[in-house]
């Protein structure tokens, strides 16, 4: 919406209607899901998916060198042809 050509207008009910730039009506989402243990519904959710997180999830795989630049552009651009 904020790349220009959206406008904004207000339905029947007084709630606001999104329209994108060719015109089409942005349907709104759902409300969002009240939590109030958020640490317990996110373990629920993740066993529910059967993922694995523990306190090395997150930890990052990098080495410590520095990128090689040249072959992530020469990558890039061999992936767009």
């Amino acid at each position: 919406m904020h790349e220009g050509g959206w406008t904004v207008t207000t339905g029947a009910d007084g709630a606001f209607v999104f329209h994108s730039p060719a015109g089409r009506v942005v349907t709104p989402q759902p409300p969002r899901e009240l939590v109030t243990d958020t640490l317990d519904w996110l373990r629920e959710w993740a066993d529910e998916r059967n993922l694995n997180l523990g306190p090395d999830i997150n930890m990052p795989q990098w080495d410590g060198k520095s990128p090689n630049y040249a072959d992530a552009v020469e990558w890039l651009l061999a992936a767009e042809q």
